[in-house]
C-alpha cells in the first residue's frame, strides 16, 4: 500500500539519520592543547562554543575530528528532541570545522530549514547540489522545496524538471513538478505531466490520486471521483482513494454509498487492517446506530490500536447493548487501569454490574465516582437503587440490616449533594411506600415541600401517598393548588376525578375532570381507565366496556386496569372474559392486598356462573 504526503517534513524524516557521523571515530587520547579538556561536557553558548572550534583547529586534525564528533551527537541530540534551532547552530560550528565534509553541509541546511532560516538552508543547497553534478535527487528535491517555498517557482520547476530528466520514473519528481504547476493554475501542463508520469508506472496509482485531488481543489468533484476510482482500480489496496470517494459520499450525507465503499475496501484480506478506513467505518456505524453490524469491524480497529481507550468503552458499550456483559466489563476494566479515575468507565462498570445483579459490585464502582464529576449526583441515585432493592429484601425476610444502611447512605449524600437532595428523598420516600410505610413515606417528602428542585410531579406523588394513608383531603389539596396553577395539567385532573370516583362523591365534577384530562391525553392509558371506572360506577358497562378496551391496549399487563376489564366483563355476565382477565390480574398483581382482592372477584364469578351451569 503506497502513502505519498505532500509535505517538506516528511521528506526531511526520511532523509535524517540518527545514526553517528562518519566523520572518525572518538579518541579518548585526544591532546589536551589550549585548555581544551576533551573529557568535560561541551556548552552550546555561541561563544563557548567559538572558543573551543578555533582552540581545536589550532591544536590539530585529532581535536578537530573529536569536536566535530561531540558536536554532531549533540546537534543530533537537540534535533530528535525538536530543537531546531539550537540543532542548527551547533551543526554550523560542525560545518565550520568540515568544511568539505558533504554529509554535514547537507544535515546543517536540513535543520536550518526546520528552524526556520530556509535562506541560509538554499545556499548550502545550491552548493550541495551543484557539486553532485544535478544528481543528487534527495538533495534537489529539498532544494527544489526551499525554492518553491520562498516564491521561486521558476528555479523549483527547473530543479524538479532536472531531477525528472534525470530520472524519468522519480515520483516525487513528477509529484511536485505537476504541483508547481497548479500553483500557477497551469492545469493542463499538470495533467499531461502526470499522464506522462503515469504510463512510466502503470501500476502506481498516486498519478491518478494527484489529477482527482487536483480537480477536488479546483471543484470539479465529478470529475475528482473519476480519478480516484480509476487510482483504486489500478491498486485496489491503495486507502487514500477510497478514503477520498467515501469522503465525497459523506459531503453529500450519502452516508450508506460511503460504507458501501469502506466496506468493499476492507472486505478485500489485503485491506482488512487498514485502520483509518476501518476508522471511517466504525464511525458511520456508530452515528448511523448500526449497533450490531460495527461490533467485528470495532473489534478489529480495537485489537490494531489497543491504545485507543475511546473505541474501547464504545465496543464495551455495544457487548452490553447485545448482552455480552463479561466481555464489557472486561474492556472497561482495561480502560479503568490506565485512566482509573474515570467517572464514566466507573459508571458504565456499576450500571454494567447492576445489569448483571452483583449489587455490591456496582456500589463499589458508583461510589468511587468524585463528588466534583458531573455524574456524582446520579451516581449517588443509583446506589441507592441497589441499597433500596436490598433493603426490600431484607423487608420481606424480617430483617432491618440493609435497611439501616440504605437509610444512612441517603442522609449522608443528601448533606453531601444539597442539589440532589429532593431526588434522593424520593427514593427513600418510594422505599417507605412499598414497605407500607406510608407515614414516615409522607414525612420524608413534606420536608423537601420547600426545596427549590421541589416540583409539581413531588407533589403528585406525596399525595397519591397521602390518598394511600387515607389522608384524601390532603391530598385533594394538593393536587388542587397544582390544577389552579396549571388548569390543563391532565395528570391532576385525573388523580381528582379519580379520587372523588373512589369515594363515590361528586360524581358530576369527577366526570368533568377526568373527561378533560382525556381530551388533553387521548392516548394515556390511566386516565382512559378513570373514564372507564366512572362509566362503571354510573351503570354504564357498555360504555365503561369500550373505554377498559382501549385502556387496557394502551397499557399492557397493568394489573389495576386488568382487573377494571374483567369487573365490567363479569357485571356483563361475560363469564369466561371476565375469569379470562382477573387470572391475568392476579399473575401481575404485586402485594398481597391485591391478590387477596382479585381472588374474591374470581369467586364471584365463579358463583355468578354456577346457575347458569345446572341443567
Amino acid at each position: 500500500m503506497r502513502i505519498f504526503k505532500f509535505s517538506l517534513l516528511s521528506i526531511l524524516l526520511t532523509l535524517i539519520s540518527c545514526s553517528q557521523m562518519p566523520i572518525g571515530k572518538m579518541d579518548s587520547d585526544a591532546p589536551k592543547v589550549f585548555g581544551f579538556n576533551p573529557n568535560a561536557e561541551l556548552g552550546i553558548k555561541g561563544n563557548d562554543l567559538r572558543e573551543k572550534v578555533e582552540s581545536a583547529k589550532a591544536a590539530g586534525p585529532a581535536a578537530v575530528e573529536y569536536l566535530a564528533t561531540d558536536l554532531f551527537i549533540k546537534g543530533n541530540d537537540a534535533s530528535i528532541r525538536g530543537d531546531f534551532q539550537t540543532a542548527s547552530q551547533i551543526f554550523k560550528f560542525v560545518a565550520d570545522l568540515k568544511p568539505n565534509d558533504a554529509y554535514v553541509r547537507r544535515k546543517l541546511a536540513y535543520e536550518l530549514i526546520r528552524g526556520g532560516e530556509v535562506k541560509d538552508a538554499e545556499k548550502i543547497l545550491e552548493a550541495a547540489f551543484k557539486e553532485s553534478g544535478a544528481k543528487d535527487e534527495q538533495v534537489g528535491l529539498i532544494l527544489a522545496s526551499v525554492y518553491s517555498s520562498i516564491d521561486k517557482p521558476k528555479d523549483a520547476r527547473a530543479t524538479y524538471q532536472r531531477l525528472l530528466a534525470l530520472n524519468p520514473e522519480s515520483e516525487e519528481a513528477c509529484l511536485y513538478l505537476s504541483r508547481t504547476y497548479v500553483v500557477e493554475k497551469m492545469y493542463k501542463e499538470a495533467h499531461s505531466l502526470l499522464v506522462g508520469c503515469e504510463k512510466k508506472s502503470s501500476d502506481n496509482p498516486v498519478f491518478s490520486f494527484f489529477r482527482g485531488k487536483m480537480e477536488y481543489d479546483r471543484g470539479n468533484k465529478t470529475l475528482a471521483k473519476t480519478y480516484f476510482e480509476k487510482s483504486l482500480k489500478i491498486d485496489p489496496t491503495y486507502a487514500q482513494a477510497a478514503l477520498a470517494i467515501g469522503a465525497l459520499y459523506e459531503e453529500k450525507e450519502n452516508f450508506m454509498a460511503a460504507l458501501g465503499v469502506y466496506k468493499k475496501f476492507v472486505a478485500d484480506d489485503n485491506n482488512s487492517s487498514n485502520t483509518q478506513v476501518l476508522a471511517r467505518l466504525v464511525s458511520i456505524m456508530f452515528s448511523l446506530e448500526k449497533n450490531t453490524e460495527v461490533i467485528p469491524y470495532a473489534e478489529t480497529l480495537s485489537s490494531m490500536d489497543n491504545s485507543d481507550l475511546n473505541l474501547k468503552v464504545r465496543l464495551g458499550l455495544l457487548y452490553s447493548d447485545v448482552e455480552r456483559f463479561d466481555e464489557a466489563a472486561k474492556l472497561f476494566k482495561d480502560v479503568l487501569e490506565v485512566v482509573p479515575e474515570s467517572d464514566k468507565v466507573l459508571y458504565y462498570l456499576g450500571a454494567l454490574s447492576q445489569q448483571v445483579n452483583k449489587g455490591t459490585d456496582a456500589i463499589t464502582y458508583f461510589k468511587r465516582i468524585k463528588s466534583d464529576s458531573p455524574l456524582f449526583g446520579d451516581a449517588g441515585l443509583q446506589v441507592g437503587q441497589v441499597m433500596a432493592a436490598e433493603a426490600r429484601e431484607d423487608y420481606v425476610a424480617g430483617k432491618s440490616e440493609h435497611m439501616a444502611e440504605f437509610n444512612k447512605f441517603v442522609e449522608n449524600r443528601a448533606k453531601e449533594n444539597p442539589e440532589m437532595q429532593v431526588e434522593l428523598k424520593m427514593l427513600q420516600a418510594s422505599f417507605f411506600e412499598d414497605t407500607f410505610q406510608y407515614k414516615n413515606a409522607i414525612a420524608t417528602l413534606g420536608a423537601m415541600k420547600e426545596h427549590k428542585n421541589f416540583t409539581e410531579s413531588h407533589s403528585y406523588y406525596l399525595a397519591s401517598i397521602l390518598e394511600k394513608n387515607g389522608d384524601f383531603l390532603e391530598a385533594r389539596k394538593l393536587v388542587q393548588a397544582i390544577v389552579d396553577k396549571d388548569p390543563n395539567n391532565a395528570h391532576a385532573l385525573n388523580f381528582l376525578g379519580y379520587s372523588f370516583l373512589e369515594k363515590n362523591e361528586k360524581m358530576d365534577k369527577a366526570y368533568e375532570y377526568i373527561s378533560k384530562a382525556v381530551s388533553l391525553k387521548p392516548d394515556d392509558g390511566y386516565i382512559r381507565d378513570s373514564m372507564a371506572w366512572y362509566f362503571y360506577q354510573t351503570g354504564k358497562f357498555n360504555e365503561a366496556l369500550s373505554e377498559s378496551k382501549k385502556a387496557s391496549e394502551l397499557v399492557k399487563g397493568d394489573p389495576t386496569i386488568t382487573k377494571h376489564l374483567g369487573m365490567i366483563y363479569q357485571r356483563l355476565s361475560y363469564y369466561d372474559k371476565a375469569k379470562q382477565y382477573l387470572t391475568e390480574a392476579l399473575k401481575s398483581a404485586q402485594v398481597q392486598s391485591e391478590r387477596d382482592d382479585v381472588l374474591k372477584l374470581l369467586e364471584d364469578v365463579e358463583r355468578g356462573r354456577l346457575p347458569a351451569s345446572k341443567p
